[in-house]
């Protein structure tokens, strides 16, 4: 497989997961304990999602997995924030 099919191939599991995460807000937007962990779920999902592509690029390290570790955490906030859960 050629290295383009394969970042295509890896973003498109990155937008289904997203639109799984917006399918399900959708229909739990009236729980508010459910919105919490689906946006706790899609910032783990994201964090795995990046080191996984990383790794299957041969380029991890430990800056990287660091690096979506913060900025899923720091997503998650402002969305529990945002949301005024």
């Amino acid at each position: 497989m050629s290295d383009e099919l394969k970042h295509v191939t890896h973003y498109l599991v990155l937008f289904i997961g997203l639109l799984v995460f917006v399918f399900l807000f959708s229909v739990y937007s009236h729980n508010k304990n459910a919105k919490a962990l689906i946006g706790f779920s899609f910032s783990v999902f994201y964090i795995l999602w990046g080191i996984i592509h990383h790794a299957l690029d041969g380029r991890l390290s430990k800056l990287i997995i660091l690096e979506y570790v913060l900025v899923g955490l720091f997503v998650f906030c402002l969305f529990f924030v945002a949301l005024g859960l």
